[in-house]
């Protein structure tokens, strides 16, 4: 019988199955693969995992018990669906990003409640709010894209990004994605982990050059509803050195007015460099434990001295201590740390490094 099933997808369904049962054994069935499996942990803990997986890789299949196995059998050709709680809450997003800054700007100067809404009203009516949608969704969309994409490339199963709406100043909490198969080894770590900050950064930058180039120098007199009022104080290497030579040097008793483009460029940045942290399951984390397996704990613990001392100038690198506390410092290790780093892996890791270091903003918001 001819073989009609790739090796590559053979490969694609055994990776994902092979850290919960051994596979006795397979063969083909109408077009269907089909899996003998032998469980390997609590069987109800690991079926439930496993169609856990299956869905969120887009798989049609069916499962069997017959005797002390589990018989699967799947098309091997997954469909990628994006579920509909995904796509309503990046329209949410999409709806706050575009609405709540505009709102929240014009209710920091309104007299009233009314005043402000009636202001935003007005300013979204004039194009306000456009640009850095437009921006910041661009970044987060790709950053979570690159993680999805590098994460389905090593074989690793995630969820589609779920985007958060939330009321501050930028609209959203960002995004996320569940991983529902563990990882394989550290090649793994570094690429899923640098993939989504090195494709979102690059976007932020583009975002932050373009909105620099068109931002000026301003006076506490002319500023708009769609310019940010912005100094450089505590801000990140690279917008200290590209700010002055794209929207020209300060004088004393002004300001950077950043138009939207390149606000949401700035937040790319500090977005990129939260999630660069070094710290458990954070993108840092990933890629740290990835290059020096043990020697992340010490630098995430440090990392959380240090957040805990720029809390006092800037009080959300509290919230994030909070969180690395929470959701524990140390990196757990991957199903095999001994196999060797490629150096593709390794450049992908140190690129995420440098782009952290002239990215992060040690005070972002004043208290």
């Amino acid at each position: 019988m001819t073989n009609t099933v790739s090796d590559k997808r053979l490969k694609q369904a055994t990776a994902l199955v092979g850290d919960l049962f051994a596979v006795d054994a397979w063969y083909e069935q109408q077009h269907q693969l089909v899996l003998s499996l032998r469980f390997r942990f609590e069987p109800v803990k690991s079926k439930r995992l496993l169609e856990d997986r299956l869905k969120l890789a887009g798989y049609t299949y069916s499962l069997s018990d017959i005797d002390q196995h589990l018989l699967l059998t799947l098309d091997p050709n997954p469909k990628l669906r994006i579920p509909r709680l995904n796509i309503i809450l990046f329209v949410a997003t999409l709806f706050s990003v575009y609405v709540l800054p505009v709102f929240l700007f014009n209710l920091g100067r309104a007299q009233s409640f009314s005043d402000a809404v009636s202001s935003a009203m007005d300013d979204l009516a004039r194009g306000a709010g456009i640009e850095f949608t437009l921006a910041l969704m661009s970044i987060l969309l790709v950053h979570e894209m690159g993680h999805f994409v590098a994460s389905r490339r090593r074989g690793i199963i995630t969820s589609w990004p779920y985007f958060i709406p939330a009321p501050n100043i930028i609209g959203t909490f960002g995004a996320v994605i569940r991983s529902k198969s563990p990882f394989w080894n550290r090649r793994d770590l570094i690429e899923v982990g640098a993939a989504g900050p090195i494709a979102g950064w690059i976007v932020a930058l583009f975002w932050l050059i373009y909105g620099l180039s068109q931002s000026a120098i301003a006076t506490p007199y002319n500023v708009t509803s769609t310019t940010i009022p912005m100094v450089l104080e505590g801000e990140s290497l690279l917008v200290k050195f590209l700010t002055p030579i794209l929207a020209g040097p300060s004088v004393p008793g002004t300001f950077y007015a950043f138009t939207e483009a390149a606000f949401a460029g700035w937040v790319g940045m500090l977005v990129t460099a939260i999630n660069m942290l070094p710290i458990g399951q954070l993108d840092g984390g990933h890629v740290l434990y990835g290059l020096g397996r043990e020697k992340q704990h010490i630098l995430g613990w440090i990392a959380m001295v240090v957040l805990i001392g720029l809390g006092f100038q800037s009080m959300m690198w509290w919230v994030f201590a909070a969180l690395g506390l929470i959701f524990r410092v140390p990196h757990p290790p991957t199903l095999d740390d001994r196999k060797e780093l490629p150096m593709p892996a390794r450049v992908m890791g140190w690129a995420s490094i440098v782009i952290f270091v002239i990215s992060f903003t040690p005070i972002p918001f004043r208290n």
